[in-house]
C-alpha cells in the first residue's frame, strides 16, 4: 500500500512541469490571437503573409491605374484573400499595408490616399495607419 502513494507522488511530479509549460503556451497563444495587429515576420507563416501582402499591393496598383468600380475592388480583395487562405481580410492588417503599398506604387496623390483611407478604413484608425505605413514604405 505504501507504494501507491509514492507512485502517485512521482506521477504528479512528472506532470506538474508539463502543466506549467502548457499553461504558458496557451497564455501566449491566446495573447497572439487576441492581438489585433500581429507581426508576420515573427510568425511561422511569414513567407505566406508576405506573398499575400505583395499580391494585394500588385492588385491595388493595377486597380488604381485601371479605374475599376470600388465594389469590384473589395470583392476581388476577398477572392484574393481566399486564394491565400486568409479568412477575414477586412481585419487583417497585411491587407491594408498591401493596399497602401499599391497606392504608393500607383503614385496616388495625398488627397487620393486620404480618400482610400476613409473608404477602406472607415473609422478604424489601425486600418488607416496600416495603409499609411504601406504608402510611406514606397517613398
Amino acid at each position: 500500500m505504501s507504494r501507491i502513494p509514492v507512485l502517485v507522488t512521482l506521477a504528479l511530479l512528472m506532470v506538474t512541469p508539463l502543466a506549467c509549460s502548457f499553461s504558458d503556451s496557451s497564455n501566449s497563444l491566446s495573447q497572439s490571437i487576441s492581438s489585433p495587429i500581429t507581426s508576420w515576420s515573427s510568425s511561422s507563416g511569414g513567407a505566406a503573409e508576405r506573398t499575400y501582402q505583395a499580391d494585394v499591393r500588385d492588385y491595388t496598383q493595377a486597380f488604381v491605374t485601371s479605374g475599376n468600380d470600388f465594389r469590384t475592388f473589395q470583392s476581388d480583395l476577398g477572392q484574393l484573400a481566399k486564394k491565400h487562405g486568409v479568412t477575414n481580410w477586412e481585419e487583417n492588417m497585411a491587407t491594408y499595408v498591401g493596399i497602401g503599398e499599391g497606392l504608393g506604387k500607383a503614385k496616388v496623390n495625398p488627397s487620393q490616399l486620404k480618400a482610400y483611407q476613409r473608404n477602406l478604413g472607415g473609422s478604424d484608425q489601425r486600418k488607416m495607419d496600416a495603409i499609411q505605413q504601406g504608402y510611406d514604405s514606397t517613398r
